[in-house]
C-alpha cells in the first residue's frame, strides 16, 4: 500500500474518542469497523472521511481499500498494537472507516417504525437490520433511545444502517402527531389486549416498539390506536425487543 499514511497519536486519539456520543457529535463522526459495513459505506450515499488498515492486510481488505482510494479518501496504516488500540471489536478484521453523519428525513404519513427508549444499541442496530429485511423504508427513534451511530448498532445492523432513513422526535407523541395524523399506531405490549395475528392493517400504519423494563412511554400510550401482544407458550416473562420486533416486523411486512 504505498499509498498509505502512517497514522498519527492525534488521528488515533479521535478515532477512540468516536466511541462517545458526545464526541461523535461534536466531529459528526462515527465509526463503521470490518470489511462488510466498509463495502456498505462505500456502496453508499454517506461520505468516507478516511480509512485505516492495520499491518498486512488481508487481500479482501486490499481489494476494498483499493475502491476507496480510487476515490481520493486518504487512506491511515496502523501497527497491529495500535489498530487493536482503535479497534471495538473482540476479533479486529483490520479495517476500521470513519464517515461522516448525515441527515436523513423520513417522510409524513408514510408506513413508519417506531422505536420509543430502545436504550440497547445492540437491539436498535439489530431492528434496524431486521426492518430494513422486512421492507420497510423509514424509523423514527424516540429521544431517550440509543444513538444509531453507536458502534454496536452500526455493528449489529450490518450495514443497514446506511440503507434506512432514521430520524429522532425530541417530542415523540407531538411528533407522532404532526408527521402522522389519522394514521393507525400499533404498539407491541405485554398489557395488549389483541393478539398479534389478529391485527390487520388495510393501509399505511405505525408500529411501536417500547423499552424492554418500562414498555411504551405514557405519551405514547396515549396515542395508540392498538396495543397486541406476542402469545407464546413457555413460563418466560417476555421477549428480547428484538426478537420480538422480527416477529412482529415479519407479519406486518403483509401489510407494505
Amino acid at each position: 500500500m504505498h499509498y498509505a499514511i502512517t497514522i498519527t497519536q492525534k488521528l488515533r486519539k479521535l478515532i477512540r474518542s468516536l466511541n462517545q456520543k458526545q464526541n461523535r457529535d461534536q466531529h459528526h463522526l462515527f465509526i463503521a469497523e470490518g470489511t462488510k459495513l466498509c463495502n456498505e459505506a462505500y456502496n453508499s450515499e454517506y461520505t468516507t472521511e478516511l480509512l485505516v488498515v492495520r499491518d498486512s492486510p488481508s487481500l479482501e481488505v486490499l481489494d476494498i481499500v483499493d475502491k476507496f482510494a480510487e476515490i481520493g479518501t486518504p487512506i491511515y496504516n496502523a501497527p497491529k498494537h495500535q489498530f487493536d488500540q482503535m479497534s471495538t471489536m473482540k476479533s479486529p478484521e483490520g479495517l476500521v472507516s470513519i464517515i461522516n453523519k448525515r441527515h436523513t428525513d423520513i417522510k409524513p404519513n408514510e408506513t413508519t417504525i417506531v422505536l420509543d427508549g430502545i436504550n440497547d444499541p445492540g437491539n436498535l442496530g439489530t431492528i434496524i437490520r431486521t426492518a430494513e429485511w422486512f421492507g420497510f423504508k423509514q424509523i423514527v427513534l424516540g429521544n431517550d433511545s440509543s444513538d444509531h451511530y453507536n458502534p454496536k448498532a452500526v455493528r449489529s445492523s450490518m450495514g443497514a444502517i446506511f440503507k434506512m432513513p432514521i430520524q429522532y422526535f425530541e417530542d415523540l407523541p407531538q411528533g407522532l402527531k404532526d408527521y402522522f395524523p389519522n394514521m393507525p399506531i400499533y404498539g407491541a405490549s405485554l398489557d395488549g389486549k389483541k393478539d398479534l395475528e389478529s391485527i390487520k392493517s388495510k393501509g399505511k400504519f405505525v408500529l411501536v416498539f417500547g423499552n424492554e423494563s418500562h414498555g411504551i412511554s405514557k405519551g405514547v400510550q396515549e396515542i395508540i390506536s392498538d396495543k397486541f401482544i406476542i402469545s407464546g407458550k413457555g413460563n418466560t416473562e417476555s421477549l428480547n425487543v428484538s426478537v420480538a420486533a422480527g416477529i412482529s416486523l415479519s407479519h406486518f411486512s403483509k401489510f407494505i
